[in-house]
C-alpha cells in the first residue's frame, strides 16, 4: 500500500477546491494535488489522470507521475508527481529578478517552451505564470494538468494564437510581449510572415487582458506585475 504524507502547502484556487502540497509518496518527495469535494474532485482528479498520460504520451515538459489515488487522511484524490527540487514558479522568478535583460532571456525561453509544446500538440489552457516552474539550469516544467488540453498533431493556428496570447496577457509592458513572441516564432511551426496572424495575436493579447483584469476586480485582487 502507498504511503502518501502531506507536509506542506504550496499553493491552492481561490476556493480551495484544489490545494498542492509538498510531501512524500512512500518515502519520495512529491508535489501532491488534493481534489476535495467528493463528486467536483473525482471529475477534476479523473481529468488530471487522463490528460497527464496524453502529455507525456507526446513528451510534454512535466514531471513524472508518482501517485494517484484517494488520500484517505485528507479526505481528496490525490494526483502526485515528482517534486522538482530548487524550482519555482516563473511568476516568482519574473518579480524578483531585477535585471531586465536576465528578465527577456527567461521570456525568451518561455517563448521557445510555448513553441515547442505547441508543436506537440499541448494547449496551457491556465496561461497564470505559477504553472510554469523554472530550475536553476533555466529548464521549464509545467505544472497544473488538468488544466491542459493535448490536441492531435500540432495545435491549430487559431488555438495557438490564442494560446500564446494568454501567457502574453500576463507580463507587463508590451517589450516583454513582443520578446516572448518572437522567441516563439522563431521557433515556432508558422513563419513570421506568412500564416501567423499579428493583428489577431494583439487583439487577443487586449482581449485576454480586460479579463484578468475583470477576473481580478470581482475578487478583490489588487493588480500583478507578473500573473
Amino acid at each position: 500500500m502507498t504511503t502518501v504524507k502531506l507536509e506542506e502547502e504550496l499553493h491552492s484556487n481561490t476556493r480551495r477546491t484544489r490545494i498542492t502540497y509538498r510531501g512524500l509518496v512512500d518515502g519520495r518527495a512529491a508535489a501532491v494535488k488534493c481534489y476535495r469535494k467528493p463528486l467536483f474532485g473525482l471529475i477534476h482528479w479523473i481529468r488530471a489522470l487522463r490528460r497527464g498520460k496524453k502529455i507525456r504520451r507526446v513528451g510534454g515538459p512535466v514531471p513524472p507521475i508518482v501517485f494517484a489515488g484517494w488520500i484517505a487522511s485528507e479526505k481528496c484524490f490525490g494526483y502526485g508527481t515528482a517534486f522538482l527540487e530548487g524550482y519555482r514558479p516563473l511568476r516568482a522568478v519574473l518579480k524578483e529578478e531585477f535585471s531586465r535583460s536576465r528578465q527577456m532571456e527567461i521570456i525568451r525561453l518561455l517563448g521557445q517552451t510555448m513553441a515547442d509544446v505547441h508543436k506537440r500538440g499541448i494547449e496551457q489552457s491556465d496561461g497564470n505564470l505559477t504553472n510554469f516552474l523554472m530550475g536553476a539550469g533555466d529548464e521549464l516544467s509545467m505544472v497544473d494538468e488538468d488544466d491542459i488540453r493535448v490536441h492531435a498533431g500540432m495545435l491549430p493556428l487559431g488555438v495557438a494564437i490564442s494560446n500564446l496570447a494568454n501567457v502574453a496577457a500576463r507580463l507587463p509592458d508590451e517589450g516583454m510581449v513582443e520578446t516572448l513572441l518572437s522567441a516563439y516564432l522563431d521557433g515556432a511551426f508558422v513563419g513570421k510572415d506568412s500564416e501567423w496572424d499579428s493583428g489577431a495575436f494583439w487583439a487577443s493579447v487586449t482581449g485576454w487582458r480586460a479579463m484578468l483584469d475583470a477576473k481580478r476586480a470581482s475578487r478583490n485582487i489588487a493588480p500583478r506585475q507578473f500573473d
